[in-house]
């Protein structure tokens, strides 16, 4: 919040100024834009800085750096681990559906078991 009233007052300041100087006199100089633009660019980057969050990741990093490791990965790997891992998941839900429909149907009386197998009635 702070760094969005620094950026509106900087480019206030920066109207008031060119108004000013524009109305009294002769525009002004090339490296007086240069300035005001440099010290808006500053202004621009803090407040860019300040509200992503960016330095306090930077702190919460550095603080926890021993809870953690950071290692290189194989990104084809990590592919296909997670894509046996989402097949396997959905494998298991389709044998739990299937055990819950049998399971329905014999509550409900729509199949009693005869020998080793389900029968209709």
């Amino acid at each position: 919040m702070a760094a969005g009233w620094l950026l509106v007052f900087s480019l206030t300041l920066f109207q008031s100024l060119v108004m000013n100087l524009s109305s009294e006199g002769p525009f002004p100089s090339a490296t007086t834009i240069k300035s005001w633009v440099d010290k808006m660019q500053v202004d621009l980057v803090t407040l860019a800085r300040s509200a992503s969050g960016v330095d306090e990741l930077a702190k919460i990093y550095t603080k926890y750096s021993d809870l953690y490791t950071v290692e290189a990965n194989n990104a084809r790997d990590l592919v296909e681990i997670a894509a046996s891992n989402i097949e396997k998941l959905l494998s298991n839900r389709s044998k739990a559906l299937v055990l819950h429909s049998v399971f329905i149907l014999l509550l409900t009386g729509h199949f009693t078991p005869y020998s080793n197998h389900l029968q209709c009635k």
